[in-house]
């Protein structure tokens, strides 16, 4: 369940604005390994074996997540009631589908918020700021960097910082991207656990096609 619970943690941590069709932002594909967004003007590609979550699923298992992350802290699980309620996934692919009885299973998600009531973020890093602040308050404990670097992906500048978290002696890592695209941030976070799944995660992000600003 631990990767449940990290992919989860990390999508809850996003929303994004109830102002569009939920139908308009679905991720499509014709082939099972290119996946496009119209609406974000998004494309990446799915590794081959991999499971791709329909939106549907990817809202309701952040559910599950949030009561994790909140705990007993009344204002968090406000805060997290609220931005399931308005969450958008782009895309959500795990290397084996949720459920499966494996000890690891990598994942990269991906989401957008609405960013037009808060004109003050202008980066990635700007808004990653405050994902940080988030996570440190959050009810469990993780390692979460101080600093926001930058990285292109697809000539598009990335703000990211790194995170990792301690469950029953096995060390999880997640990696955070995010940058501003007009009113909307867009977000990217890899799960991995190892070496080999470091590099599987990568190729998700190495195949991103976007722009942002």
């Amino acid at each position: 369940m631990k990767y449940i619970f990290l992919s989860v943690l990390a999508l809850s941590l996003f929303a994004c604005s109830d102002k569009e069709p939920v139908t308009s932002v679905i991720t499509k594909s014709t082939d099972g390994k290119r996946y496009t967004n119209a609406y974000f003007d998004i494309q990446v590609d799915k590794p081959e074996g991999w499971f791709a979550q329909d939106p549907e699923q990817t809202i309701k298992q952040s559910s599950q997540g949030a009561r994790v992350v909140a705990g007993e802290d009344k204002n968090m699980k406000a805060i997290l009631a609220e931005s399931i309620k308005t969450t958008v996934p782009i895309f959500a692919f795990f290397k084996h589908e949720p459920g499966t009885p494996v000890k690891f299973n990598p994942s990269v998600i991906a989401v957008a918020e609405n960013i037009e009531v808060m004109p003050g973020i202008k980066t990635g890093c700007d808004y990653l700021f405050h994902a940080r602040s988030l996570l440190k308050n959050a009810a469990i404990e993780m390692e979460v960097d101080d600093d926001c670097h930058t990285e292109t992906i697809s000539n598009a500048p990335l703000g990211y910082f790194d995170a990792r978290i301690s469950v029953n002696g096995a060390d999880i890592y997640q990696k955070y991207y995010a940058c501003i695209k007009n009113q909307h941030a867009l977000s990217f976070i890899q799960t991995y656990f190892d070496d080999q799944s470091r590099s599987e995660v990568d190729q998700v992000i190495s195949s991103l096609l976007l722009s942002c600003q």
